[in-house]
């Protein structure tokens, strides 16, 4: 695209402005092209094979280690007649290693607690292959079998046939899963997008005649070739001592070699000075059409502190002009559903940035240039110092909160950083020299240094554009020329300014007067405090020190639209999702975000079926306006015309093509049979013609309504606060909410599961796919002992379920199972068990899953899977009473069952299911009488 330049602003220009700030005296005391320093906490180092290692002491869970094994080697270093094998060897190293045979390695995590998943798991990209795991620490042995298992994985994976072949079912199975629009899209683009480049032929998934058909030989010369020490990291993060740590990992992995006569490992390169290339894509299952630019660029280097400015500077205007596209998406008439910029790596040696735009069918063009308009318009007048205060301010705030976050970062999340650290290069510095960083740098960036990237960043060179769209009678796709045009339309654009629109009245222009606190209870076991005000609102409490920037919260009052026809509920239900998008008192959305700039805080309104209410987050420093906004969330909701359009356009275009995808076809079809086609169950085809029906008014008067009068609502708050702090904050706002003395309750609509058993088979979808699913569902009399009964019998036949049909017979990359007993509306049980699979062996495996059942029933779950079953609820129970939304969802959903808050804490449910109970519960739920199955078959399966 041909872009005009902002007066007097060149690149020299620019990089002597960005020269001069890094030289300037105080700018951390350190010189553009001194490196980053690293992170002080974290143990590094290389061993002399070449293995890296990164150790970091961390807390957060408690208890718990980190660990992965990363190998900087993926599907791009297969041979021609080994694609997909790199991801078939990891999938091996869970199929016998030299300490464990076949399932005994899933089996010893499983045993300790760990969830295959969760905490048990690994991927392979294009370029890398990471295995993860998380164990527990109160038992050094645990430790000690996790490194043995990392070892193993390095070099001690065993490719016994016969369970390359079992393993073969299981990856063949992870590819058909995949199928579908998206991959065919996919297909169709990868080779114009990497075109010249190796990538477009190595799609980690693989071909399925290799997969079918590539002996253990190749799989395990691929893992000889490539699993080697010079290219291995350890990384560990944990609640552990870090120098006991790295001294196991320098022992056992020390041990490790490589091949005499190593492969190089290549890079694979992505050509950059192509001339412009286009690609257009239909497909008669796509959900939508979208429309993309990306800008292939060199990778920018990350190590020094010059690299760490010229990061902020990139990241100012991302997101300022990710603001101007948020606020198209929000006119009457949008261009897009949803429209971004993002900037970072594309592939190894290779950046990108890209324009995106989510469109409504036979809106590409229209999309592209709202998309090129706005990147010109930056161009053309830069952005305004209002936008860059903000975005500094936004900007300087989010590290401000990591940096108050030091003391609890997640062990996962560390460890998932180093993993880029070990791949990329990348620097690792603490947050506190971050935050040094930042107060050096930030303010010193101009409007003339964010202004003049714009056109750097959008070159002719290494542009590739890519639209995709359903193919459909009457959409007529635009042409590669038609795209071309709105590039060269836009390039010469003389565009308007933008006009930064924003409020300087306070958010809440009269602050109100409450009302106190009239009665007050303590559960010191929990250490939750209940406060009833004297306009009736109930306040749950819950401080905590998980979280030193943390506070979350939620509302709720019975009623809900069970209170309204199905008619009413017809006109209201998306329109009531509008009301609570639409900002408060004399700000709409767009406003209010602007006004919020540099805070740390969300509130969202909600009516739901059942219930209305609000949740939320804040930071400390910022909660008092969490309580302004609940309180105009209240007393001043905005009914906004123009936000009304926007989302019935974005939801109309979202709908244009649902009817053509299988997987919504399918769960409509389930839906509408276990609700016995009740009228509030809406099919995704019937929603568009629900949106003609639309009434705002109608929805605003009921959100009016429903928040009319607090004294039937009940509050929570769990996190960083004290109660002498907060509680004046709560008489102030939360005693000013409106009391009417109203008593309600919610009203059952009649939703009931179908009687009986019932077939379903639903014809629909292009791929050799098949998705199944068997659903028990009925009344039962709620208890907390069948409850967790259901609970127990979901995980055991999880286990059960992965190891026959993934593991024993091939047929499925996951099975998934979940129940439930619940109190409302009615008491019923609901249990599901669902697997996509090969449609020849759809029945197959159905009739395995009944077989398994039937064995439950007579025999119950044996000892092994029992304690596995209870030692990872156990282990889940640990690291969940460490988060506070754990407590807030606890203390909210114990209130409604009406149960003790003081048995939130409690293990006595974990301990005291048995076997037995189990088994009964199989019997008396799993009922061959009274079930639905559901199975999805390709259209083609048609007799």
């Amino acid at each position: 695209m041909k872009m005009s330049r902002l007066p007097g602003v060149g690149f020299a220009s620019i990089a002597m402005v960005l020269f001069s700030s890094l030289s300037a005296p105080g700018a951390a005391g350190q010189a553009p092209a001194d490196p980053i320093p690293p992170d002080p906490a974290v143990i590094a180092g290389t061993l002399d094979n070449g293995l890296r290692y990164f150790v970091r002491e961390n807390d957060q869970p408690e208890n718990r280690a980190e660990l992965r094994l990363v190998v900087n080697a993926g599907s791009i270093l297969e041979d021609e007649d080994q694609l997909g094998l790199a991801h078939f060897v990891e999938h091996m190293a869970f199929n016998g290693t030299e300490n464990f045979e076949k399932q005994a390695l899933v089996d010893y995590l499983e045993s300790i607690g760990m969830q295959f998943g969760p905490d048990i798991n690994a991927y392979t990209s294009f370029d890398e292959t990471v295995y993860m795991l998380q164990v527990p620490m109160d038992d050094p042995e645990m430790l000690a079998t996790a490194f043995r298992i990392l070892g193993d994985w390095a070099q001690g994976v065993r490719f016994d046939p016969e369970e390359v072949d079992k393993e073969r079912g299981v990856v063949i199975e992870e590819w058909r899963g995949r199928r579908g629009a998206a991959a065919r899209i996919q297909d169709r683009q990868f080779p114009v997008l990497f075109q010249g480049s190796l990538y477009a032929e190595r799609l980690p998934i693989g071909k399925t005649e290799i997969l079918e058909t590539a002996p253990a030989e190749r799989l395990r010369d691929f893992y000889e070739d490539w699993y080697r020490p010079d290219l291995m990291a350890i990384i560990a993060v944990g609640d552990f001592d870090g120098a006991e740590i790295e001294a196991t990992i320098r022992e056992r992995f020390g041990k490790l070699t490589g091949p005499a006569e190593p492969r190089p490992r290549i890079a694979a390169e992505v050509p950059l000075d192509h001339p412009p290339l286009v690609t257009i894509v239909t497909d008669p299952e796509a959900q939508g059409s979208q429309v993309g630019v990306l800008y292939k660029q060199p990778p920018a280097p990350r190590g020094t502190i010059g690299d760490f400015r010229r990061g902020l500077v990139e990241g100012l205007y991302s997101g300022m002009l990710n603001a101007r596209l948020n606020e198209l998406r929000l006119q009457a008439d949008p261009p897009f559903m949803l429209g971004f910029f993002g900037q970072g790596q594309f592939s190894r040696g290779v950046d990108a940035y890209q324009l995106v735009a989510f469109v409504a069918e036979g809106g590409i063009e229209r999309g592209l240039e709202a998309l090129l308009t706005e990147a010109e318009r930056v161009v053309q007048y830069g952005f305004t110092s209002g936008e860059l205060e903000r975005e500094k301010t936004n900007t300087r705030r989010g590290y401000e909160r990591r940096l108050a976050e030091r003391e609890n970062q997640e062990s996962a999340a560390l460890a998932n950083r180093y993993i880029q650290v070990f791949l990329q290069g990348s620097a690792y510095p603490g947050l506190d020299t971050q935050m040094e960083l930042v107060d050096a740098f930030l303010p010193g960036i101009t409007l003339e240094e964010t202004n003049g990237i714009a056109e750097a960043w959008l070159a002719e060179q290494g542009r590739v554009v890519l639209a995709s769209a359903p193919a459909k009678a009457g959409l007529e796709p635009p042409a590669e020329d038609d795209l071309l045009g709105v590039f060269a339309a836009v390039g010469v654009k003389e565009v308007e300014a933008y006009e930064d629109e924003a409020a300087d009245a306070p958010l809440l222009p009269i602050a109100p007067e409450g009302t106190p606190i009239a009665s007050e209870e303590v559960l010191d076991g929990v250490g939750v405090t209940i406060w009833t005000l004297e306009n009736g609102v109930r306040v749950v409490l819950k401080p905590t020190d998980f979280k030193d920037d943390e506070i979350i919260f939620s509302a709720t009052s019975p009623g809900g639209t069970s209170l309204v026809s199905d008619d009413v509920f017809r006109r209201i239900s998306f329109a009531l999702s509008v009301v609570s998008q639409s900002g408060v008192g004399d700000f709409d959305q767009t406003a209010l975000g602007k006004k919020l700039a540099g805070k740390a805080v969300r509130v969202s309104p909600s009516v739901g079926s059942l219930s209305e209410g609000l949740g939320g987050a804040a930071s400390p420093q910022d909660v008092e306006t969490a309580f302004q906004l609940i309180y105009l969330y209240f007393s001043a909701p905005r009914r906004d015309e123009t936000m009304f359009e926007a989302l019935k356009a974005q939801q109309m275009a979202m709908l244009a093509n649902v009817d053509a995808n299988p997987n919504l076809v399918f769960s409509d079809t389930i839906s509408a049979t276990m609700s016995r086609g009740h009228p509030r169950i809406l099919r995704s085809s019937q929603l568009a013609s629900s949106l003609e029906e639309a009434d705002l008014d109608a929805a605003y008067d009921l959100y009016r309504d429903r928040f009319a009068d607090a004294s039937d609502f009940t509050f929570y708050f769990t996190g960083a606060f004290d109660l002498p702090t907060i509680r004046p904050l709560v008489e102030q706002y939360l005693g000013a909410l409106p009391d009417l003395g109203r008593v309600e309750e919610w009203r059952d609509l009649g939703i009931d599961p179908p009687a009986g058993v019932i077939e379903t088979v639903v014809h629909k979808g292009l791929e050799p796919q098949s998705r199944t699913q068997i659903i028990f569902a009925g009344e039962a009399g709620y208890s907390l002992e069948e409850a967790n009964a259901i609970a127990a019998m979901a995980d055991v036949l999880d286990i059960r379920l992965r190891e026959v049909l993934r593991e024993d017979m091939g047929g499925t990359y996951g099975v998934g199972v979940g129940g439930s007993l619940s109190y409302r509306p009615d008491e019923e049980y609901r249990f599901s068990i669902s697997f996509g699979s090969d449609p020849e062996r759809a029945q197959e495996l159905s009739d395995v899953v009944f077989e398994e059942i039937e064995r439950l029933k007579a025999e119950g779950p044996d000892a092994e899977t029992v304690d596995k079953v209870r030692e990872t609820q156990r282990r889940t129970k640990e690291t969940n009473l460490q988060e506070n939304r754990y407590w807030l969802s606890r203390l909210a959903s114990f209130e409604r069952a009406g149960r003790d808050l003081n048995e939130i804490p409690s293990y006595e449910w974990i301990e005291s299911w048995t076997a037995e109970q189990v088994r009964e519960a199989a019997v008396r739920y799993l009922r061959t009488d009274q079930y639905a199955r559901f199975v999805l078959l390709p259209e083609q399966k048609v007799p």
